[in-house]
């Protein structure tokens, strides 16, 4: 089941604005210790190695972004997925005999219109609930199917099984990747000790010239890595603002269910 996290349940801008604070005053803690003790000589000393932390940071970056993004690709898979996974499944019913071929019709049915939640801010409140939903329906359809088991040849009773089988494996995807499927923990603990350690050096490096900041080139700094962070946040979070994961693919199959009562059953 879905548990909220604190950052979970912040708005995506708000995450930006925290984030950009924190890089300015890590930028600005360097700025400030080093103009205390600022020589040449630590200009000198510091740039190699500011440079290797950036180059670090940036490999870091690069990782954590693919990790999120590939994941947001299996997420967008899954709906379609799933999508035709049950649209074979609803054509399969027509292989039952009654009552059983009407009882299945009806519950892969009700299994999609309860899966799309057209509204985004209705979608973190309601996502235990299709969960637990799904997966009694999914029950009811295993015992029909097992109902029908005697009525049907083999071939048929493995057809409509594996339809079945293919919808179960696909939800138990949806949620171990959309709910579970998190970047772990210690990248974050070591993005967040890279980025400190990185802006606070590249403060330091500016300090130790001896010159002011200049705001027109600090402002951008802070806020592309801002940007980068809180992207990477976004993608990673099972229930988006701003990155939604399309659920199209199923909204055209519930219209498509709702303008055709009966499945052409010769489209096996």
């Amino acid at each position: 089941m879905y548990q909220e996290t604190y950052i979970d349940s912040l708005s995506i801008f708000l995450i930006l604005v925290l984030v950009f604070c924190s890089i300015s005053i890590m930028f600005e803690f360097g700025f400030r210790i080093t103009r205390r003790f600022a020589t040449s000589q630590i200009s000198k000393a510091i740039t190699p190695m500011a440079t290797g932390l950036a180059s670090l940071l940036a490999f870091i970056l690069a990782i954590s972004f693919s990790m999120a993004a590939s994941k947001n690709d299996i997420r967008k898979q899954l709906v379609l997925k799933e999508a035709n996974a049950v649209g074979t499944a609803m054509l399969r019913t027509e292989l039952l005999k009654e009552p059983y071929r009407t009882q299945s019709h009806q519950l892969l049915s009700k299994y999609v219109d309860i899966r799309v939640v057209e509204e985004q801010s209705q979608r973190k409140l309601l996502v235990n609930q299709i969960i637990r939903e799904s997966e009694q329906i999914q029950q009811e359809l295993w015992k029909i199917a097992v109902k029908s088991h005697h009525h049907l040849s083999p071939l048929q009773s493995q057809l409509y099984i594996d339809s079945l089988n293919t919808v179960f494996d696909i939800h138990s995807e949806r949620v171990n990747y959309g709910l579970r499927g998190r970047i772990p923990i210690s990248i974050w603990i070591t993005l967040a000790l890279l980025t400190f350690l990185t802006i606070a050096l590249n403060g330091v490096q500016v300090g130790a010239q001896g010159e002011s900041r200049l705001l027109v080139a600090a402002i951008p700094f802070a806020l592309s890595f801002s940007l980068v962070l809180t992207l990477i946040i976004e993608l990673d979070r099972p229930v988006r603002s701003i990155i939604e994961v399309s659920q199209q693919p199923l909204i055209d199959l519930r219209d498509s269910l709702n303008n055709k009562p009966q499945a052409d059953s010769t489209s096996l």
